[in-house]
């Protein structure tokens, strides 16, 4: 009985063992999935549409058309800041969004 007891310990701690770490290598491809799904689902501020930016967080009918009134008397977004050019967005606005638009 002696012998059995360590025995059946290493196998009950290796059966704990075995679905964390499965279950820590998933978490990180479903991670990387999600960041390189992320990128793809960006909205590019220079073609976005009117409904596509009511769809960011804070963005009303009224900033959306100015994004769009932006792009058109000043041309195409060269980078995501230049949004704070935008009458109505502000840092704290930009802060917001960023991660979810992008400049093509």
């Amino acid at each position: 009985m002696k012998k059995i007891l360590p025995g059946l310990m290493l196998l009950t701690a290796l059966s704990l063992h075995i679905p964390v770490a499965y279950s820590q290598s998933m978490d990180t491809d479903e991670a990387r999935h999600n960041t390189s799904q992320s990128v793809a689902n960006k909205l590019d501020l220079n073609v976005a549409s009117l409904a596509e930016l009511q769809t960011l967080p804070g963005v009303g009918v009224s900033k959306a058309k100015a994004i769009i009134d932006y792009r058109e008397q000043v041309g195409p977004f060269l980078e995501v800041a230049q949004l704070t050019e935008v009458k109505g967005i502000g840092n704290k606005m930009l802060s917001k969004i960023q991660s979810l638009v992008k400049v093509n």
